[in-house]
């Protein structure tokens, strides 16, 4: 769970991009969180501050070296299909960039489903390369975030939800490139607010995404 090759690439080039898009998604009323996948633990710090003051931190990631250097009330060495966590205990959950790299993906948004309290949120993102059409905004266009993604763009992310068990989702699409965009010019692209701000839509281009959903159990 600790080596996702995109993991750097968010970790420092969109840094900035990637904590407020997580702020952005999470609620701010948990008590017991969970970090999973957490490697390292660059995040986790984000985490802490995204949840109550005396929430009880866990991290989890199967790299038991990573996880010696990551922060956290509990470092758990453990396998993201089968958390050693009991059911309906945990008010938050985030996977960051590490959905995609566990060998039953579906298994284990199941497993997230099942530790988190009725209520309880996860904050995932998943980040790569789609298919876009870039639009181009009126100057006056500044709606407020998040703002749904246009063209699909993330259909089969909220799918997977769905699968899970998770019923109520909120999706957002954040460009990556170029790096150092801040939330709102990376959402503008991507977003459809309708047609009454749109100038123009460029033509269907590969681009480097960043997918954050938020789904209540």
């Amino acid at each position: 769970m600790g080596n996702d090759p995109a993991r750097p690439d968010l970790a420092v080039a969109h840094a900035e991009l990637l904590r407020a898009a997580l702020a952005a998604a999470t609620p701010f009323t948990a008590q017991v969180v969970l970090d999973l996948a957490s490697g390292t633990g660059q995040r986790t710090p984000w985490l802490a501050e995204a949840a109550l003051p005396d929430a009880l931190l866990l991290s989890v990631d199967n790299d038991h070296a990573s996880l010696s250097q990551s922060v956290g009330d509990y470092r758990l060495v453990a396998d993201a299909h089968q958390l050693p966590l009991r059911s309906a205990s945990v008010d938050l959950v985030w996977c960051v960039a590490a959905l995609r790299l566990f060998t039953l993906p579906q298994r284990a948004l199941s497993e997230v489903r099942r530790v988190l309290r009725t209520g309880g949120a996860l904050v995932v993102t998943v980040a790569g390369e789609r298919w876009v059409r870039r639009r181009f905004w009126a100057p006056q266009a500044s709606p407020p975030l998040p703002l749904p993604p246009a063209d699909d763009l993330g259909a089969e992310l909220l799918r997977d939800l769905y699968t899970a068990g998770f019923q109520q989702t909120q999706l957002a699409a954040y460009l990556l490139d170029p790096p150092g965009l801040d939330l709102c010019a990376a959402s503008l692209p991507l977003a459809d607010m309708g047609t009454s701000h749109l100038c123009a839509l460029g033509e269907p281009e590969i681009a480097p995404i960043l997918l954050v959903a938020t789904a209540l159990a």
